[in-house]
């Protein structure tokens, strides 16, 4: 079907009647729309603006209960300085030393696991070995980010759980190099 013979059959289709109550009642609607409509638009700007006044009230007691807590937090952190400081220190001190001779008992234990680690001879030797590798990765991470926060116990733990499974790897090696000879 051509475009000519389209446009021709759609004229055909066009049919017209009389509607002589539709006008009237279209303006009927819209005169009654105009009534109500002036009572809403002034409750919309009474509502408005008492969510302004709300969000307002809201934003006022929020800052001023943020300033109230950052002045009192940090009297508290002055007087906490003042008087658990030195505990600190000294947990931080025995913390360290208990560390650093556990450290010296895994170096000890991964100098007698270094031939079986260095040339592994079986696949799971090999895994063992790539176990280690990861181990001394997250050893050094955490390391660096306990140097950022050397107080933080949550990171000490994580190290030290982190040195037991180092220790837990070279004993399976020592021991899978047992078998293994």
């Amino acid at each position: 079907m051509t475009d000519d013979e389209l446009s021709a059959a759609a004229q055909t289709l066009h049919r017209e009647w009389e509607s002589p109550h539709m006008w009237p009642a279209i303006a009927a609607e819209i005169r009654a729309s105009e009534r109500t409509a002036a009572p809403v638009a002034r409750y919309r700007y009474g509502s408005s603006f008492a969510w302004a006044a709300a969000a307002l009230l809201v934003f006022a007691t929020t800052a001023t209960l943020m300033l109230t807590r950052d002045h009192v937090s940090r009297e508290g952190a002055q007087e906490a300085d003042s008087t658990e400081r030195l505990l600190s220190d000294e947990a931080l001190a025995s913390l360290e030393d208990a560390e650093a001779r556990y450290v010296a008992a895994i170096e000890a234990l991964a100098a007698k696991a270094a031939p079986a680690v260095g040339m592994p001879t079986t696949p799971l030797a090999a895994n063992l070995r790539e176990r280690l590798l990861v181990i001394d990765a997250a050893i050094a991470d955490c390391r660096a980010e306990i140097e950022r926060n050397r107080f933080n116990a949550h990171l000490r733990r994580q190290l030290l759980s982190i040195y037991q499974e180092k220790r837990r790897t070279l004993e399976q090696i020592l021991e899978l190099e047992q078998h293994v000879s």
